[in-house]
């Protein structure tokens, strides 16, 4: 089983419709579990927060669930699917994308 967090701030770093936001609070979670034959299962949640944006105040810039596996053919070859439910309003000020998403992709590594 694999579990991780993550949370962080930053002060005018984020860019934010042609300016910064003077602050950003970010936080990531995930879990993941390896099956024997191959199966890589993944829940994660993903949320960035700007605050103190000018004209604006505060507005989440990214909140969204994100579901996907990893198929693990052999030691080379892998396929993922990947889906990004995005939480995001679709009347946010900052006129955010909040468009959910689907990624399938096959990796070979050498």
């Amino acid at each position: 089983i694999y579990i991780a967090t993550f949370y962080s701030e930053t002060r005018n770093m984020t860019p934010v419709s042609g300016g910064f936001a003077n602050k950003t609070q970010n936080f990531e979670a995930v879990i993941q579990y390896q099956f024997d034959f191959g199966l890589r299962p993944s829940l994660g949640y993903v949320l960035s927060k700007g605050k103190d944006i000018e004209g604006v105040g505060s507005e989440d810039l990214v909140n969204y669930i994100d579901v996907g596996a990893i198929y693990y053919f052999n030691k080379n070859m892998s396929a993922f699917v990947d889906y990004k439910i995005n939480q995001l309003d679709s009347d946010n000020r900052l006129g955010m994308n909040d468009d959910d998403i689907v990624a399938v992709g096959l990796t070979y590594q050498f």
